[in-house]
């Protein structure tokens, strides 16, 4: 039973992560987690308590999957003479996706934000350590670019398609 018990709190959390990353946090709902999940609404509320404790988890999940990322090429970039490769983490799409997602939720729910970062200490230190340094920063930047540019690059690639068929 225990194994069931993970098997479904991984799958909820590997839900909120999808949902909470393509829609942020006041776009998503516990229902739209449940549903990809594949679990009762409530079993969220048992594993989690609240949108908010699950969110926390999903946050600071991809804050340390950021730095981590951040860390690997910092390491790699002052090396490069020794690697044998120098990765590039803007070709990384879910490097992307969790910057864009960060940044976007730092913008649009800033208070919110703040303050899970005066409350939870993890939060606040991996905020620290990710904006504390202008090469992650830099870094940052460039996968927001990235990430904008293929998002206007498929949108403008769509219409071209679209326009293509009306004509034929």
């Amino acid at each position: 039973m225990a194994n069931t018990e993970l098997n479904t709190e991984a799958k909820i959390l590997e839900a909120a992560n999808s949902i909470f990353l393509q829609f942020g946090y006041h776009g998503t709902t516990l229902q739209q987690i449940a549903t990809k999940a594949g679990v009762n609404k409530t079993a969220i509320h048992y594993y989690f308590r609240s949108k908010e404790n699950i969110y926390s988890i999903v946050l600071l999940n991809n804050l340390s999957q950021l730095l981590d990322v951040l860390n690997h090429h910092e390491f790699y970039s002052a090396h490069k003479s020794s690697a044998p490769f120098t990765p590039d983490v803007t070709q990384n799409k879910e490097t992307e996706r969790i910057a864009w997602f960060l940044i976007n939720e730092i913008r649009t729910n800033n208070q919110f934000i703040i303050e899970m970062i005066r409350t939870n200490d993890k939060i606040s230190n991996l905020i620290t350590s990710i904006f504390s340094y202008p090469e992650n920063l830099d870094l940052l930047e460039n996968l927001i670019t990235n990430h904008f540019s293929k998002i206007i690059n498929q949108g403008l690639l769509d219409k071209i398609e679209s326009t293509e068929q009306s004509l034929k």
